[in-house]
Protein backbone atom coordinates (compact mmCIF):
# COMPACT_ATOMS: atom_id res chain seq x y z
CA UNK A 1 0.00 0.00 0.00
CA UNK A 2 2.78 2.29 0.57
CA UNK A 3 4.29 2.34 -2.80
CA UNK A 4 0.70 2.91 -4.44
CA UNK A 5 0.20 5.91 -1.87
CA UNK A 6 3.78 6.92 -3.11
CA UNK A 7 2.30 6.99 -7.01
CA UNK A 8 -1.32 8.19 -5.70
CA UNK A 9 1.14 11.22 -4.91
CA UNK A 10 3.53 11.75 -7.53
CA UNK A 11 1.27 10.94 -10.39
CA UNK A 12 0.83 14.41 -12.23
CA UNK A 13 -1.76 12.99 -14.68
CA UNK A 14 -5.28 12.93 -13.41
CA UNK A 15 -6.27 10.14 -16.12
CA UNK A 16 -4.31 7.86 -14.74
CA UNK A 17 -6.20 5.67 -12.58
CA UNK A 18 -4.95 3.18 -10.15
CA UNK A 19 -6.29 -0.06 -9.19
CA UNK A 20 -5.94 -2.81 -7.30
CA UNK A 21 -8.06 -6.24 -7.32
CA UNK A 22 -8.16 -7.95 -3.23
CA UNK A 23 -7.50 -11.48 -3.87
CA UNK A 24 -8.85 -12.81 -0.77
CA UNK A 25 -12.59 -11.70 -1.62
CA UNK A 26 -14.32 -13.73 0.57
CA UNK A 27 -12.45 -11.48 3.38
CA UNK A 28 -12.04 -8.45 1.56
CA UNK A 29 -15.94 -6.96 1.20
CA UNK A 30 -16.69 -3.80 -0.02
CA UNK A 31 -17.47 -2.12 3.08
CA UNK A 32 -13.83 -3.87 4.65
CA UNK A 33 -11.80 -2.19 1.10
CA UNK A 34 -13.96 1.27 1.78
CA UNK A 35 -12.89 1.57 5.44
CA UNK A 36 -9.12 0.20 4.60
CA UNK A 37 -8.75 3.10 1.88
CA UNK A 38 -10.34 5.73 4.08
CA UNK A 39 -7.79 4.49 6.95
CA UNK A 40 -5.01 4.64 4.21
CA UNK A 41 -5.69 7.85 2.90
CA UNK A 42 -6.47 6.42 -0.54
CA UNK A 43 -8.13 8.98 -3.46
CA UNK A 44 -10.74 7.10 -4.33
CA UNK A 45 -11.44 9.37 -7.39
CA UNK A 46 -8.18 7.86 -8.77
CA UNK A 47 -7.49 4.39 -7.21
CA UNK A 48 -9.64 1.89 -6.89
CA UNK A 49 -9.98 -1.10 -4.85
CA UNK A 50 -12.09 -3.82 -6.36
CA UNK A 51 -13.35 -7.05 -5.02
CA UNK A 52 -15.60 -9.53 -6.69
CA UNK A 53 -15.94 -13.34 -7.80
CA UNK A 54 -12.96 -15.09 -6.52
CA UNK A 55 -12.66 -17.34 -9.78
CA UNK A 56 -13.12 -14.25 -11.97
CA UNK A 57 -10.48 -11.95 -9.98
CA UNK A 58 -8.02 -15.05 -10.50
CA UNK A 59 -8.87 -15.87 -13.97
CA UNK A 60 -8.20 -12.05 -14.58
CA UNK A 61 -4.92 -12.33 -12.97
CA UNK A 62 -3.87 -15.27 -15.01
CA UNK A 63 -5.23 -14.84 -18.23
CA UNK A 64 -5.17 -10.59 -18.30
CA UNK A 65 -2.68 -9.22 -16.49
CA UNK A 66 -0.13 -12.48 -16.52
CA UNK A 67 0.44 -11.71 -12.79
CA UNK A 68 -0.52 -14.68 -10.69
CA UNK A 69 1.99 -17.78 -9.23
CA UNK A 70 0.31 -20.88 -9.24
CA UNK A 71 0.07 -22.34 -5.74
CA UNK A 72 1.48 -25.90 -5.82
CA UNK A 73 -0.21 -26.88 -2.81
CA UNK A 74 -4.09 -25.54 -3.44
CA UNK A 75 -6.71 -26.32 -6.09
CA UNK A 76 -7.48 -24.94 -9.35
CA UNK A 77 -8.82 -21.37 -8.29
CA UNK A 78 -6.28 -20.48 -5.58
CA UNK A 79 -2.94 -18.50 -6.27
CA UNK A 80 -0.22 -17.13 -4.88
CA UNK A 81 -0.22 -13.53 -5.33
CA UNK A 82 2.78 -11.49 -6.85
CA UNK A 83 3.45 -7.47 -5.67
CA UNK A 84 3.90 -7.03 -9.25
CA UNK A 85 2.49 -3.45 -10.58
CA UNK A 86 1.06 -3.70 -14.55
CA UNK A 87 1.26 -0.24 -16.58
CA UNK A 88 -1.87 -0.97 -18.91
CA UNK A 89 -2.95 1.94 -22.01
CA UNK A 90 -5.83 3.56 -23.46
CA UNK A 91 -6.17 -0.08 -25.56
CA UNK A 92 -5.89 -2.38 -22.44
CA UNK A 93 -2.66 -3.39 -23.33
CA UNK A 94 0.23 -4.18 -20.96
CA UNK A 95 2.97 -1.89 -21.33
CA UNK A 96 5.20 -2.75 -18.52
CA UNK A 97 5.31 -4.74 -15.37
CA UNK A 98 6.93 -3.44 -11.91
CA UNK A 99 8.38 -5.00 -8.67
CA UNK A 100 5.70 -2.88 -6.38
CA UNK A 101 8.31 -3.34 -3.32
CA UNK A 102 10.92 -1.71 -4.94
CA UNK A 103 10.95 2.32 -4.82
CA UNK A 104 12.70 2.15 -7.66
CA UNK A 105 10.43 0.60 -9.28
CA UNK A 106 7.69 2.73 -8.93
CA UNK A 107 10.15 6.02 -9.87
CA UNK A 108 10.25 4.23 -13.19
CA UNK A 109 6.90 2.95 -13.78
CA UNK A 110 5.97 7.22 -12.88
CA UNK A 111 8.24 7.70 -16.04
CA UNK A 112 6.75 4.96 -18.27
CA UNK A 113 3.58 6.66 -17.25
CA UNK A 114 4.79 9.68 -18.81
CA UNK A 115 6.41 8.40 -21.86
CA UNK A 116 3.21 6.54 -22.54
CA UNK A 117 0.73 10.21 -21.70
CA UNK A 118 3.27 11.90 -24.44
CA UNK A 119 2.66 9.03 -27.07
CA UNK A 120 -1.14 10.03 -26.63
CA UNK A 121 -0.43 13.62 -27.37
CA UNK A 122 -1.36 14.61 -31.00
CA UNK A 123 1.84 16.34 -32.92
Amino acid sequence: TGNMLYLQENLKDTNVMLASFSVTPEIDTVEVLKEYSTLKGVDDSRWNLMTGNKEEIYSLARKSYLVAKENPNAGSHDMIHTENFVLVDKEKRIRGYYDGTLIEEMNRLLEDIEILQKSYIEP
